[in-house]
């Protein structure tokens, strides 16, 4: 009994020792599932994470690619320059005709394109200093040769447009109208138009001060502060003027209206000397903000004491802000720009007070350019060969390049012909009077014409004089065409006279030379041939003398005689001679 109790407890104990062994078997199984699965987990989630990285940064390369890569700009702007050399393949050839051009010009500036393009082919998609430097090349060429496409345009407008469309989503409904309603949301929520002067030179420096100062990742309010702190920093003031002759250049040149001439002249005065009065940081601030694409204007004001000021304003969405450089500049604490001048409202005290805006908005053409009827056009002809003028100013001189050969012998009576578009008064005065200065001279004939008269000058001697017709419409507008006559006697040969001038003084002489029957104009020469001066003729100091063509010096003509040749040659190689000497020094 004993012994069987024994061997049930054994077994019991057999069997306890296979329960636990096969639960540790079982836990162990468990263990090595659990493991299993959890390294499954994490290899799987490793290769997610990588797949997503991988993802990740080919939508960074492909992003990189997109805002980074000179690769679409370079396309879009190889496509303009094969626009452009289509265009100019293409163009007329004709030299009289404004939108036609010569066949020489037309090969020089498709020759020109075609470099352009292979240039930037050559650069790599990843040499960005190089493209920068191209491009700017490109588009001072665009500009000279008048065309209009800009590349800063086209690529800065782009980003802008971009960079605010993502700070717009990035901000909240709430955030984005308490900006909106501060002068930063307002300048860049302005609507933009770039425009260009179309002066060249002028374009040309406000792109480079643009590009200078801005980049294509800032706003249209940080563009803007950026110009306003370079005109500051840049320029220094000093009283200016205006130059009436060259801005009627510029009228008659280019058919700007008065105030768009005006503000180039002033902006290309201060942009060249650094230097001015609040009529150039005006006009240079203005165009600066045009050319980024902002409505700017040039406004007249009158100060408290009485004196005159001229000042910026921009308008966006219907109302104007108010920037002043100049005020601004004169208002620098410890050297700092405090922006009281920088986007003030109507609202805003100012220390003057605007004399007629709207006036002044009105005034401005944005660089447009006139209509052809608004021109006052008049022609000659002399000798079958005509000659035309056109302004826009009130007083304007047509040079005639040409010399006018009359053989005064066989044809002493030479006939001008006057033709215009309107009734006219004319008249006509030797010597160079022009700009009404035939008021205080003789005037050789005045008669009134209704579209056309003549004028006849009657010549019998060897001489050079200058014509001018001074032709004048009704409403006082003046074209003087000054004309360089030369009245010869073709049988003769060409002839010099040489005569002393001022005698008082002791050490030189002046000498004036006259021609007589020469072909076209005459150059002169000087030398000593004979002298009993101990320096010698090689000491004598020859040459050219205000009102004279020649200041002899270096003399003594107290002790010492000298004998002078005096030698004229004409263009067609016609030689001739004459001496000074003795009693005549």
């Amino acid at each position: 009994m004993k012994k069987k109790e024994e061997t049930l407890k054994d077994s019991r104990k057999s069997l306890k020792s296979f329960i636990t062994k096969k639960k540790i078997i079982i836990v162990v199984i468990i263990i090595l599932l659990i493991i299993s699965i959890a390294i499954i987990f994490v290899v799987r989630k490793n290769d997610n994470k990588n797949n997503s990285l991988n993802k990740n940064d080919n939508i960074v390369k492909e992003n990189n690619k997109e805002e980074n890569s000179l690769f679409m700009e370079k396309e879009k702007i190889l496509n303009l320059l094969i626009e452009e050399i289509a265009k100019y393949q293409s163009i007329c050839i004709d030299t009289n005709k404004s939108d036609c051009i010569s066949e020489s010009k037309k090969e020089e500036i498709v020759n020109n394109l075609e470099q352009l393009v292979n240039k930037l082919n050559d650069i790599s998609d990843n040499d960005q200093a190089s493209f920068d430097q191209l491009k700017n090349e490109i588009n001072d060429y665009l500009l000279e040769i008048g065309s209009n496409i800009d590349l800063e345009e086209i690529i800065d407008n782009s980003n802008i447009n971009n960079n605010f469309d993502k700070k717009e989503q990035m901000t909240s409904n709430s955030t984005n109208k308490e900006v909106n309603t501060s002068l930063e949301g307002i300048l860049n929520s302005a609507k933009l138009n770039p425009i260009k002067t179309g002066y060249s030179s002028l374009d040309k420096k406000v792109n480079s001060v643009i590009s200078s100062v801005t980049n294509s990742s800032m706003s249209t309010y940080e563009k803007v502060k950026a110009l306003y702190d370079w005109v500051i920093n840049n320029m220094s003031y000093q009283i200016g003027f205006i130059m009436g002759e060259e801005i009627d250049a510029l009228i008659n040149a280019y058919g700007y209206y008065e105030m768009d001439a005006n503000q180039i002249f002033l902006a290309s005065n201060g942009f060249a000397t650094k230097k001015g009065s609040c009529d150039n940081y005006s006009a240079m601030f203005m165009i600066l903000t045009r050319r980024l694409g902002l409505d700017s204007y040039v406004i007249s004001a009158r100060n408290k004491n009485g004196t005159g000021h001229t000042t910026v304003n921009i308008k966006i969405n219907g109302k104007y802000y108010n920037f002043d450089p100049q005020r601004e500049d004169n208002s620098l604490k410890n050297g700092k720009i405090m922006y009281y001048a920088f986007g003030e409202d109507d609202n805003d005290s100012k220390p003057y007070t605007y004399i007629n805006r709207n006036k002044d908005v009105s005034s401005f053409h944005k660089f447009s350019k006139q209509p052809e009827e608004n021109y006052f056009k008049a022609s000659i002809t002399i000798n079958g060969k005509t000659y035309n003028a056109k302004s826009l100013t009130n007083k304007y001189n047509s040079i005639i390049s040409d010399v006018i050969e009359v053989d005064y012998k066989n044809h002493p009576n030479t006939t001008i012909k006057v033709e215009v578009d309107k009734n006219v008064t004319y008249m006509w005065t030797t010597g160079g009077h022009t700009n009404l200065d035939w008021e205080n001279s003789y005037v050789n004939g005045q008669a009134t014409t209704d579209k056309y008269g003549e004028i006849t000058i009657n010549q019998t001697y060897s001489a050079k004089y200058d014509y001018t017709i001074h032709i004048i419409d009704n409403d006082g507008r003046e074209i003087n065409f000054i004309v360089h006559f030369n009245f010869r006697d073709a049988s003769k040969k060409l002839s010099i006279s040489a005569n002393t001038g001022d005698f008082s003084y002791n050490d030189y002489i002046l000498i004036g030379v006259s021609s007589y029957d020469s072909v076209g104009n005459v150059s002169y020469s000087a030398k000593v041939i004979e002298t009993n001066d101990p320096k010698g003729a090689s000491a004598i100091l020859i040459g050219p003398a205000n009102g004279y063509t020649f200041k002899i010096s270096n003399l003594d003509r107290s002790n010492y005689y000298y004998k002078i040749e005096i030698t004229g040659t004409d263009e067609a190689g016609n030689v001739a001679t004459d001496i000074i000497s003795g009693n005549e020094l």
